[in-house]
């Protein structure tokens, strides 16, 4: 699991976000957890996508990254997508 952020500019909002990430990670201890600046993931994602398997982000940064990644594989057309609440789930396509 990797957090994406700019905790190092956006430090108030990040820095909370970043805050909750290393809680959630502390309980699950057998899980990779990793924090990356998210100019890096955008460079790494463009030259080599595998290099992550689950993303946590706020969602500005989800949003720009999810679409920089759909023209990847072909445009939005292409990518589903989910947003996850505490009493429901919605899936898109």
């Amino acid at each position: 699991v990797t957090a994406v952020h700019k905790a190092n500019i956006m430090r108030m909002s990040d820095g909370l976000f970043l805050r909750c990430c290393r809680e959630a990670a502390q309980k699950y201890p057998n899980i990779k957890f990793e924090e990356r600046y998210l100019d890096t993931v955008c460079l790494n994602m463009v030259q080599d996508p595998s290099k992550y398997d689950v993303l946590v982000m706020p969602n500005l940064y989800g949003d720009i990254l999810s679409d920089m990644c759909a023209g990847l594989v072909g445009g939005l057309g292409l990518t589903p997508s989910g947003n996850i609440g505490l009493n429901g789930a919605l899936f898109e396509s």
